[in-house]
């Protein structure tokens, strides 16, 4: 193998395949990134076996390919290696025994690599009834939902966004059943079988950073796994096997109380009051509704109290006490794009459902909290 790459071409592809490396791997060879170079241009792939991310470079970016080959280079420093070299212009060169020298006029890098013959034979496949969506539509599907998924692999399921399609409607969900984000969308074209799938968060978190609203998403489903074609890059993850949850009960239809807010005045407020929660973990706040006014208040023994009114829109005139954690509304909040909200609500016991005006394809739900 030998070749010579623009170093910002070579640094982008691989910033991308090093989100599939993983960090727990007992495979060695699972910590390389495989570089396949022939006549149409260089491949870059990483995996952890679970997670596979592959990265084309067409011909025309290389500025000179002379002999093909294939390496599987140590991820650990290849980064920051690439990064750090003073030249734009970069040459590779590999040499006997897997070993690869990477330079430029006035430096040089020998790196000891892995044995290409015991890589995994890894495939990525495309399915016969792919589904295209914006790129701009997915990462906000995406960002939408993404923050609700749990962190505890007590209920694998839990750590996974459901991914839904019926006929032209696809809809995500991600609960850790302390709270919820529904996202729906109308797709441009129908699908013709019903699509009930579990995406692992973590590797949904990934493919959604490399999206920047340029080009479609292909999306290619199969039973146990998914693949995304998206310009350059196929991302393929493992689906988490069993049968997601049915949330479609948790999110109430009536509310006792409707209460049209102003996004950011209720934002700070919220934010500015969890400074003194009680419970640093959970940063638990409450609200007091009285007619038109918002209380928000909260208190710590050690350090002090805190209290901040705001003027609402409320369709009840009874009062009403609740709390929750500052921390989940704060991050449902994050993710709504518009000046206004609705805060629906039954009672102190029920669900909280946050909800844009406009936007009427997002639903955010939150569990209060009780504090005695």
């Amino acid at each position: 193998m030998k070749f010579i790459i623009d170093k910002n071409i070579l640094l982008e592809a691989l910033t991308n395949v090093s989100r599939a490396i993983g960090t727990r791997t007992t495979i060695p060879i699972l910590n390389g990134i495989k570089l396949d170079l022939d006549e149409t241009g260089l491949s870059l792939m990483a995996s952890d076996s679970e997670l596979t991310i592959r990265v084309k470079i067409d011909e025309k970016e290389i500025k000179k390919i002379e002999k093909t080959g294939s390496m599987i280079i140590q991820s650990k420093y290849i980064l920051d290696i690439i990064r750090k070299m003073p030249a734009e212009i970069i040459n590779f060169e590999s040499e006997e025994d897997s070993k690869l020298k990477i330079y430029t006029d006035n430096n040089e890098f020998n790196l000891n690599c892995y044995d290409i013959n015991d890589y995994p034979n890894i495939t990525l496949e495309e399915s016969k009834e792919p589904i295209e969506i914006k790129d701009e539509i997915l990462k906000n599907i995406i960002n939408e939902t993404s923050y609700a998924v749990s962190n505890q692999e007590v209920r694998p399921l839990l750590t996974g966004i459901n991914l839904k399609i019926n006929g032209d409607i696809l809809e995500c969900i991600a609960t850790d059943s302390y709270r919820l984000a529904k996202k729906n969308i109308k797709l441009s074209k129908p699908v013709n079988t019903a699509i009930n799938i579990v995406i692992p968060g973590k590797s949904i978190i990934e493919l959604e950073k490399m999206l920047d609203n340029e080009e479609d998403v292909v999306m290619h489903i199969f039973n146990n796994k998914i693949l995304f074609k998206y310009k350059n890059i196929e991302f393929q993850t493992n689906l988490l096997s069993g049968t997601y949850p049915d949330t479609s009960n948790f999110i109430p239809n009536e509310f006792a109380y409707m209460i049209n807010l102003d996004l950011k005045a209720f934002n700070d407020a919220v934010d500015r009051a969890s400074l003194l929660a009680v419970n640093r973990d959970k940063n638990i706040v409450k609200v007091l509704i009285d007619n038109k006014i918002m209380t928000i208040f909260s208190s710590s023994s050690e350090i002090g109290k805190t209290e901040e009114k705001l003027s609402i829109d409320c369709s009840n005139k009874e009062k009403l006490e609740i709390a929750f954690s500052s921390r989940y509304m704060l991050e449902a909040l994050r993710v709504i794009k518009e000046d206004s909200i609705l805060l629906l609500i039954n009672s102190d016991d029920k669900p909280i459902l946050i909800k844009p005006i406009k936007d009427e394809s997002l639903i955010e739900l939150i569990l209060p909290v009780k504090t005695y």
